[in-house]
């Protein structure tokens, strides 16, 4: 007995939206191998609900996902939590026009402050202040807690699995430089 055949613009019932992506190519131009979709469109997917239900929780405490990136990676770092702007924008993967936005908010938010640097007087580092402290390990236990939540669909056994497979491909990425940020928008330009 033959397996029943969707319509291209139908989801299966035990399918996501890659799925059904992956069959609307697969119709229109089956010579088309959208292998990668499979991987590649579902993490960008994923990225987005992850970043809504991170969002939420961060928004309960007027941060947002780069507020909190700095302020955690700025308390990991340990005494006297501390880093020069260039050094955050690496670690938290953000240009250094984002930084220095986020940066302004949260010194006006009395969470960080800049610090005259004895080594380099053209570098301000900056540093958690004692609310920024107070905050970060308030909402780092409710923040790993909703993480938790975000994975709940998938067994201890298998968050194990995909946490491997995601430190392979990442380990093969990060070996290589990283991109520069393109801060300018491009407007599509066909040069067929």
């Amino acid at each position: 007995m033959q397996a029943k055949q969707l319509p291209p613009d139908q989801p299966s019932a035990d399918g996501d939206h890659v799925d059904l992506v992956r069959r609307q190519w697969a119709t229109e131009m089956p010579e088309l191998d959208t292998t990668p979709l499979a991987v590649i469109a579902r993490l960008g997917r994923l990225r987005t609900y992850l970043d809504q239900g991170l969002d939420a929780l961060f928004g309960e405490y007027g941060l947002t996902r780069q507020s909190w990136d700095v302020l955690a990676c700025l308390r990991r770092k340990g005494k006297p939590y501390q880093l020069t702007p260039t050094e955050l924008s690496r670690a938290v993967m953000r240009t250094s026009g984002t930084i220095t936005h986020t940066l302004y908010s949260l010194e006006h938010a009395g969470l960080i402050q800049r610090i005259p640097s004895e080594a380099d007087g053209r570098s301000l580092p900056v540093q958690l202040t004692a609310a920024g402290i107070e905050l970060v390990e308030r909402v780092a236990p409710r923040h790993l807690d909703n993480e938790r939540e975000l994975l709940a669909a998938l067994a201890p056994d298998e968050q194990s699995q995909l946490a491997a497979l995601l430190r392979t491909l990442l380990v093969a990425l990060e070996s290589q430089p990283p991109p520069e940020p393109d801060r300018r928008r491009r407007p599509v330009t066909w040069r067929g």
